[in-house]
């Protein structure tokens, strides 16, 4: 939550952050605290999970990609990972799916309305 709150109050003060990207190569000092940050999002994530796409698009934003790709890079990653989160507590069998489709269903009738908003507004990759 402290580090939510600390990204918001940063974004709030640089307003062209991820505005345009300005990704090129990938420098091994960049590539190295990328991996740190995944691998610190990643534990985070095992244990608690709240706004772990944030914190992965935010990662993304630190090596210079503009925000609709860090936002795409976010959520495939992201969506991996609750997958496998999925796989694993279907194998330990703690699923109770008569909460977890409704609310599946739910989540993507809520998105589906904002699916192809960049592109209808015009913002192309």
């Amino acid at each position: 939550m402290v580090l939510l709150i600390a990204i918001s109050i940063y974004t709030f003060f640089k307003k062209d952050w991820g505005q345009k990207s300005t990704y090129h190569t990938l420098t091994w000092q960049k590539a190295a605290l990328f991996a740190c940050a995944i691998f610190a999002i990643g534990f985070y994530d095992g244990f608690l999970g709240a706004g772990t796409g944030s914190y992965i698009l935010f990662a993304f934003l630190m090596i210079d990609f503009d925000f609709l790709h860090s936002a795409g890079n976010a959520n495939f990653l992201n969506f991996g990972s609750d997958l496998a989160a999925l796989i694993m507590f279907i194998f330990l069998d703690t699923v109770n799916f008569s909460y977890g489709i409704p609310m599946g269903i739910s989540m993507i009738a809520g998105a589906w309305p904002v699916l192809n908003l960049p592109l209808r507004k015009g913002w192309h990759m």
